[in-house]
């Protein structure tokens, strides 16, 4: 088994979808390839000293493995199922900021009341805080089920990964598309992608209420 890290991630076409025959059944499609069938194409470790990684094999499945999360367990999502626009989520580091404003309040006080020493101080405090609440600032990128909406994992960036983790959502994008095209249409296809989140609960990767909620939201999507 070969393996390509996406700092020298291969060129799109050197990829190639493993494409979904329509005579398969709901099982047959919703079916993660054993290890010894697995041809992965692509691994992404963030630089961010976060413990995840994720690997795409067979063209459009994704293991996501988070390794402080039951000693590495991992969990194999098919793309064709996957939202392939991520919602992009900025987790502000709030107890610095707050920590930077009471700063200008010492700043703003000590001005007044010409307490330059207090002044001073403050704008240290309110300088420090905010450096270290841009360094605890975090960008990431939530992938949701595609019409269930249920988070399904997270990639975090960092300032060294931006270009890197770019290039990867735009390929999982892309993958995910041509393997949503290959499935069947109409209800088949419905079906199907409430299987890929019944093999989830299943597998214990989501919970039962969250799949119920995603299969209301399936249903009601194909209704509309």
């Amino acid at each position: 088994m070969t393996m390509t890290t996406l700092s020298i991630a291969p060129r799109e076409e050197q990829i190639e979808l493993q494409g979904v025959p329509a005579a398969l059944d709901q099982a047959q499609l919703v079916a993660v390839p054993d290890q010894s069938d697995r041809k992965v194409e692509l691994v992404f470790t963030p630089k961010s000293g976060v413990a995840c990684s994720l690997s795409l094999f067979n063209g459009r499945f994704v293991e996501y493995r988070r390794v402080a999360r039951r000693k590495g367990a991992a969990v194999v999502f098919n793309l064709a199922f996957v939202d392939p626009k991520p919602a992009h989520d900025v987790e502000l580091a709030l107890p610095y900021w707050a920590s930077a404003v009471l700063g200008g309040v010492a700043i703003l006080a000590g001005a007044y009341l010409q307490l330059w020493p207090v002044a001073a101080g403050g704008a240290i405090w309110t300088a420090l805080s905010m450096v270290v609440a841009r360094r605890k600032q975090r960008n990431r990128w939530i992938f949701y089920s595609r019409h269930g909406r249920i988070a399904l994992f997270e990639l975090r960036q960092c300032r060294a990964d931006a270009e890197r983790l770019q290039k990867l959502i735009g390929i999982l994008a892309k993958r995910g598309q041509q393997a949503w095209n290959h499935l069947p249409a109409g209800r088949e296809r419905l079906a199907v992608e409430v299987a890929e989140h019944r093999r989830l609960q299943s597998s214990g990767a989501i919970s039962k209420e969250r799949y119920e909620r995603a299969k209301r939201r399936i249903f009601g999507q194909y209704k509309a």
